[in-house]
């Protein structure tokens, strides 16, 4: 595998488990085995190039021998579609395993199949009973929105997620600026969008290339890459914007509970004529509008550096950290910018990480409440790492009084090997759920003094830009929570969704290219918004979200 990929990984899978303070969580003494009379349950599972045989794995030994639960594996293919192809077979023939673990269950799969046709069991009596599931019970009570994210349009909740918290990944809409450049040209780093505007034009007119060639590109984006794309980071300066992957820019008022979207707003208005701006200056690259993070790439690794700036969730999207490390070493972050009227925010991506229905139970399951025991202990530290890194003691060890983490403090654990996704026999790695926080990321063990702009500092450095952008978190003002529908609010919401997405893209591109004025054009803008169910796409959104997680 190559490191640039392996990199990658390390700096966006969230892979760990586990929380601040380990040894107040630790399984209660005499909770194992679970049951004095070994259990097996049937389990699809489907199969990883990182794990070799899931039947043999020492996870898988050592975790039965301490459960007395065993497993008989139904195994089911890498691809995803060969996933869904074989589950949706075996309901059809009746053929049901007792649990199904790491499997592609959507929204729409659990409404069917849990809410409709009973086939999934719904988990709340077990979930809420701290007896039965005291780890989940408890972070479940620390984390409310958590609990709307796994309930289903019923009321009920049919899968166990895998808590996956990843710091940095939360604040993923971020800047790269080019600090040689900066230094040699005498500019401080950009703190409002008037002094971005300076800097990006003083990187085409004043050559910080030294070739003495205007070929500096003082602002860069991508279409299709993690936050690749330009006006996300732009438009948080004027109005909390949702990033490239929620087109409608739907965001909830914290007080109200109210739905609305930004598409609509005077502050997206004036956020969409500071990049016309940009673009008619020529400070704005006009082949970000369509271009992919390829073309990107072959940009920035060019010598002389020819790009300015540019957005991405992290470097490495355009930058090779190893094979580049020079150009890696260019660059710095760009704290959220304040606006005109003094506005910057940060959209916090904290749930982005939580993965629903990762393990849901079957009504052909005899003994739903040891499986719930069974799977609760996932969510306790010295399990959940074991999951991950295999056995304590020879894979990973609890940290030492002296030691420190990447966020400074007393570190909590350290590992004894290096991660790779390479083929290995010694954990489930991304199989079956796991308990990953914050605190128990950035918690690791670090060599003290790691050069941040190393790759093995990458983690660190990470760390270390986000929490500048951390204070720009708005509290008013959030972005939407994922929600789940009915079939028919889907179905209605699929036809107004088609082209209220076509139509605002469209009308963005022209907005931003100066092919239409703003000022001119905006009244009929809103106008036709409105004409194509604005309205109605918002109230559906608005019911499936109360549904959720308006307070009962």
């Amino acid at each position: 595998m190559k490191k640039t990929a392996l990199f990658a990984i390390l700096a966006c899978a969230a892979v760990l488990a586990g929380a601040q303070t380990p040894k107040a969580e630790w399984l209660s003494k005499g909770q194992f085995p679970l049951t004095k009379n070994k259990v097996t349950f049937t389990m699809l599972m489907p199969t990883v190039p990182e794990v070799i045989d899931i039947k043999t794995n020492w996870f898988t030994k050592w975790y039965e021998a301490k459960t007395n639960v065993a497993i008989d594996w139904v195994m089911a293919p890498n691809e995803a579609d060969a996933q869904k192809l074989k589950l949706n077979l075996l309901i059809a023939a009746g053929d049901l395993p007792e649990i199904i673990n790491t499997m592609p269950i959507d929204a729409a799969m659990e409404a069917r199949f849990g809410a409709d046709e009973k086939i999934f069991l719904p988990l709340n009596k077990y979930i809420d009973d701290p007896k039965i599931m005291p780890n989940f019970n408890a972070w479940l009570a620390k984390n409310p929105v958590a609990r709307g994210l796994i309930t289903g349009v019923d009321g009920n909740i049919y899968g166990f997620p895998s808590i996956a918290v990843c710091y940095h990944c939360s604040l993923q809409q971020k800047m790269w600026i080019n600090s040689v450049w900066l230094k040699k040209l005498g500019l401080k780093e950009p703190t409002t969008t008037e002094e971005f505007y300076q800097v990006l034009k003083a990187f085409k007119e004043k050559d910080p290339n030294g070739n003495g060639k205007a070929d500096e590109i003082p602002l860069l984006g991508a279409t299709d890459s993690w936050n690749s794309q330009v006006e996300p980071f732009l438009m948080s300066s004027f109005i909390l914007d949702p990033g490239m992957y929620q087109k409608m820019k739907l965001l909830v008022d914290n007080k109200s509970g109210k739905i609305l979207t930004s598409l609509n707003q005077d502050g997206y208005r004036e956020g969409l004529k500071y990049i016309a701006r940009l673009f008619r200056e020529g400070l704005y690259y006009p082949g970000s509008i369509t271009q992919k993070m390829d073309q990107a790439k072959q940009l920035l690794a060019m010598d002389p550096q020819v790009v300015g700036a540019f957005p991405g969730g992290y470097m490495g999207i355009g930058i090779d950290p190893v094979a580049q490390n020079a150009t890696w070493r260019s660059y710095t972050i760009v704290v959220p910018l304040k606006g005109p009227n003094g506005y910057a925010s940060t959209p916090d991506f904290v749930n982005d990480g939580l993965q629903t229905n990762k393990v849901v139970f079957t009504k052909a399951l005899k003994n739903p409440e040891l499986a719930a025991r069974w799977v609760d202990a996932f969510y306790s530290y010295e399990i959940a790492l074991m999951e991950s890194w295999g056995e304590m003691g020879s894979k990973w060890r609890w940290a030492k009084p002296g030691e420190l983490g990447m966020d400074g403090k007393p570190a909590i654990w350290k590992g004894l090997v290096s991660y790779t996704s390479e083929p290995q026999n010694d954990s489930w790695k991304m199989l079956g759920i796991s308990k990953t926080t914050a605190e128990i990321r950035n918690g690791q063990e670090t060599a003290p003094g790691v050069d941040p702009y190393a790759p093995e500092g990458l983690e660190t450095m990470l760390l270390q830009v986000s929490k500048k952008m951390e204070p720009f978190i708005r509290t008013n003002v959030s972005i939407m929570p994922k929600v789940k529908f009915t079939t028919a609010e889907s179905e209605e919401l699929q036809m107004l969704q088609v082209e209220l997405e076509r139509y605002s893209e469209s009308q963005r591109i022209v907005f931003e290219t100066g092919a239409e004025d703003i000022d001119k054009g905006w009244k009929a803008y809103v106008q036709k918004l409105n004409e194509l169910g604005l309205a109605k796409y918002i109230a559906i959104q608005q019911k499936a979200y109360d549904r959720q997680y308006k307070t009962k």
